[in-house]
């Protein structure tokens, strides 16, 4: 558990770190309550899988967002940051910046031109999305489970947070 949470810590890093920050001058939109965009029941659904209740990330850097964490069956963990996007970031600026890490990234047919997946790694899977001024991205890892299925959940799940933005 302990080796799963630091993971999903680093995919996360990684992940806050390629949002990058508000330009000077940029005065920031109050944050969306990234735990009150998806439900428990509504994970679980997904995922097929016990989810535990969301907790927010209070240690994340606020200027790049804080995420709600769950914990899915015994050793996975999801979690869903929505924010909104900094000046100049965009599809393209964080699909380069994750390459540049050398992180892989795919898309999302079943989202459209603003999303994509990127893949850092030990089996995390992570969807980007950006719509209107806000960036939403989630993040799954269910050790052991197929990646087809974890974007397939990964999928559903953006879909309700698309309509909620």
């Amino acid at each position: 558990m302990e080796r799963t949470s630091r993971v999903v810590s680093r995919g996360l890093t990684a992940a806050v770190l390629a949002l990058g920050l508000a330009g000077p001058g940029r005065a920031l939109a109050a944050p969306p309550d990234s735990c009150g965009v998806l439900t428990t029941a509504e994970i679980q659904a997904a995922v097929g899988k016990p989810v535990g209740e969301g907790k927010l990330n209070t240690k994340a850097n606020p200027l790049g967002g804080r995420p709600c964490e769950y914990r899915v069956g015994d050793l996975g963990l999801f979690s869903v940051l929505v924010k909104p996007a900094a000046a100049g970031e965009t599809p393209a600026s964080v699909k380069a910046e994750l390459e540049r890490r050398r992180i892989q990234v795919s898309p999302s047919a079943a989202l459209g031109e603003g999303s994509f997946f990127s893949s850092p790694g030990y089996g995390m899977v992570q969807l980007n999305t950006f719509k209107g001024p806000s960036y939403a991205i989630i993040t799954l890892l269910v050790p052991g489970g197929p990646e087809a299925a974890q974007k397939a959940a990964a999928e559903r799940l953006m879909r309700l947070v698309a309509q909620r933005l």
